[in-house]
């Protein structure tokens, strides 16, 4: 402490010692001189408020994020903290003695309160400003509303230590730390809010920061915040972290109804017209994969709701079991993602089979089923999700693939119908002499046969099968049936009599054939 503030109190120590010595010896005529020398003591004591104040302000201007965020709690320095715990100490030890009280709450509110809150209010004003939380691409960590929680947890936690050491009241102390933190903790609800209107107007597949805010509260704020609470409530914060969380519920809840297609006027508009990946499959599986990184978020919410309580609207009410799971994983909450994830797919296939009727062309419903439940397949098949997916869900779906393959095999019937072998044969060799009948057919075979392989070819170049694995499985197939049948129909007839214009019927070799099914599927072909 200075020296002339350490004078001061040693006058003011003397005075009191006067008083005492005056008191003691009860004399009548010292009672005006006592009552002037308690006047002087009283005067002192407003002179020591005075300085509490000053001290107090000395040592109450704002910061920074920087240093807030690397404070550690210690954002004063050693000195400063005794010279004011020793002055306090004096004022509340000097109380009875003197008969003067000095309540300093009022000024400590005045003052820790707009240091906390002009410390603060930047933080507030970026998360309004900031734009970083909308969208689907959203990357981990960038919420400016992050920050924002962690400084004002910090600046919570540094206020308490603070007060501690400056008011020896309990009482005292408590009001004054609620006077001093409510109009930060007000503005960092306000804006809490706020982002969380945003979020239940943005679709799920934006709101993905939600998570990042829960995740940061429930792992690094909560505890000590819980800890804060018992002296002082923080029942606002809690109720604002509550409601990011009825918001999530309220997605998952929405994502369902998304995929059983009830927010769909029609659910076969907006079909693509070459039978790709519907947008409904990728979204739902890229879904998957941002629950699964926040997984420790996700599954103690799923625990709140129970198994298929994401098929039905969250109340406010199941928020009051909150506070009994914490984040983290666990057995129930890891069989809760999967059963939410494999009830969403179970919906989707479902969705799925009722968009492909959408399609006039059998073959393309056939290859936009194919498609997707390809996609999906692989899609579970691989990190991250096939930590999720068992083996279940894969034979289920590889089922569902080999049932649109051989689907999309029998599209090509008609052209393997006419190369089914329509050989005369007499005394157990082929006739080249052949009747107008026999002829005829043949000619019928191949006319036929070149009208169904040109229309399916210029078809389904403008299909698409944009994996390519699956594509060239697909063409695999067909030429493996059909390039052999044509070849061999081909072989038998082109040197019979069945026509005497044979560049009429016979319009491709059996190498055209072949090429004409590799470019299927290929728009610019």
């Amino acid at each position: 402490m200075p020296s002339k503030e350490d004078a001061y109190l040693k006058v003011m120590g003397r005075l009191k010692d006067g008083v005492d010595s005056i008191e003691k010896s009860q004399l009548k005529s010292c009672d005006k001189t006592i009552y002037q020398l308690k006047n002087l003591l009283k005067t002192g004591m407003l002179h020591l408020e005075t300085l509490f104040r000053k001290w107090l302000s000395a040592v109450s201007n704002p910061v920074d994020v920087n240093t807030m965020l690397n404070s550690n709690s210690e954002l004063l320095s050693a000195a400063s903290m005794k010279q004011l715990s020793q002055l306090s100490t004096y004022i509340a030890s000097s109380e009875k003695e003197i008969g003067y009280s000095v309540d300093f709450t009022k000024p400590y509110i005045e003052i820790r309160s707009a240091f906390l809150q002009r410390s603060l209010h930047p933080l507030s004003q970026s998360v309004q400003l900031s734009e970083k939380h909308q969208g689907i691409s959203y990357e981990k960590g960038s919420s400016e509303f992050l920050k924002y929680t962690e400084c004002y947890t910090k600046m919570l936690e540094s206020e308490y230590k603070f007060a501690e050491q400056i008011m020896g009241n309990e009482q005292r102390r408590a009001a004054a730390i609620r006077g001093s933190i409510l109009p930060a903790t007000t503005e960092y609800v306000a804006a809490g809010k706020q982002l969380n209107a945003i979020a239940k107007r943005l679709n799920y597949t934006e709101t993905t920061f939600v998570f990042d805010i829960i995740e940061k509260f429930d792992r690094e704020c909560v505890q000590y915040l819980d800890e804060i609470a018992q002296i002082v409530p923080l029942n606002e914060v809690q109720d604002m972290m509550n409601s990011f969380k009825l918001t999530v519920l309220r997605n998952f809840y929405e994502f369902m109804e998304d995929i059983r297609g009830r927010k769909e006027v029609n659910p076969q508009i907006n079909l693509s017209s070459d039978g790709t990946v519907h947008e409904m499959t990728s979204n739902t599986l890229n879904y998957f994969k941002r629950l699964y990184i926040w997984r420790d978020t996700v599954e103690p919410l799923l625990i709140l709701v129970g198994d298929g309580g994401w098929n039905s609207l969250p109340s406010p009410q199941v928020m009051a079991e909150a506070a009994r799971v914490h984040v983290g994983e666990s057995a129930l909450g890891a069989a809760l993602l999967q059963k939410f994830f494999v009830d969403a797919l179970d919906q989707m296939t479902v969705a799925l089979q009722l968009k492909a009727r959408g399609y006039k062309k059998p073959t393309l419903a056939t290859l936009f089923l194919l498609n997707n439940y390809n996609h999906i397949l692989r899609q579970i098949r691989s990190p991250p999700l096939n930590a999720i997916f068992d083996d279940g869900s894969e034979m289920k779906f590889g089922k569902l693939v080999k049932k649109q393959l051989d689907a999309y095999q029998e599209s090509w019937k008609p052209c393997v119908e006419n190369l089914m072998d329509v050989t005369y044969v007499r005394g157990g060799a082929i006739n080249k002499a052949m009747g107008n009948q026999e002829r005829q057919l043949i000619k019928e075979r191949f006319k036929n046969f070149n009208t169904e392989f040109e229309e399916i070819s210029r078809a389904q170049q403008t299909y698409a099968i944009p994996d390519t694995e699956l594509r060239n499985q697909v063409i695999r197939d067909v030429k493996n049936v059909l390039v052999p049948m044509y070849g061999r129909f081909l072989d038998k007839y082109q040197g019979t009599d069945f026509t005497k214009n044979p560049a009429k019927y016979i319009r491709y070799d059996k190498e055209r054939v072949d090429k004409m099914i590799s470019h299927l599927f290929e728009p610019t072909a």
